[in-house]
């Protein structure tokens, strides 16, 4: 992973002004997962077996999801947007191998996460939990910020033919949000 001294280096500059990303809400909420959701068992043990098991995928997931971040402080995305680029990562550490595999998962644990059984209450009631202990808090997720997540994860491996099918339904707006944060996501 990424050392501190590396970090420091990435910074953004827009307006004559100079962004630090150790002082950006993109490393806190980095922070928040890894010590919340990746290093402990608050919110599921799934990601500790990795650890123990399996310890290069572990570190291969945690430097995804830092990778993720920084995408996110650097290409300047919207919170929304940020938040979903960092959820489809560390939810594809579920089955890393397979990201179409991991939305399965991922669907799983959102719905076993609360009693009302709906993904979107999941999600939400996890960036509560994890909202308790940050400043800078998670956004409320949208349903349409969710399906963002289902679909990142399903086409990205997919091939070119099964993405345009699947971009092809959406409206202009919709497509165009997928094709970018895709594009991200891939390349993370």
């Amino acid at each position: 992973m990424k050392t501190n001294d590396e970090l420091k280096k990435i910074q953004l500059t827009k307006q004559e002004k100079t962004y630090s990303y150790l002082n950006s809400h993109h490393y806190n909420w980095f922070k928040a997962i890894d010590l919340n959701l990746l290093n402990s068992d608050g919110f599921t043990n799934y990601f500790l077996r990795i650890k123990k098991n399996e310890p290069e995928v572990f570190e291969t997931l945690q430097e995804n999801v830092l990778d993720a971040t920084i995408t996110g402080f650097l290409n300047e995305l919207s919170e929304a947007d940020s938040f979903v680029l960092l959820t489809a990562t560390w939810a594809n550490g579920f089955i890393p191998e397979e990201a179409a595999s991991a939305m399965q998962d991922f669907d799983r644990y959102l719905t076993n996460y609360t009693i009302q059984k709906d993904p979107l209450l999941g999600i939400n009631q996890m960036n509560a939990d994890f909202n308790q202990v940050l400043m800078q808090h998670f956004p409320k997720v949208r349903r349409q910020d969710l399906r963002l997540i289902y679909r990142l994860l399903l086409l990205k491996e997919a091939y070119a033919g099964e993405v345009s099918e699947e971009l092809s339904s959406l409206n202009e707006p919709t497509r165009e949000r997928t094709e970018a944060m895709l594009s991200l996501f891939q390349s993370i």
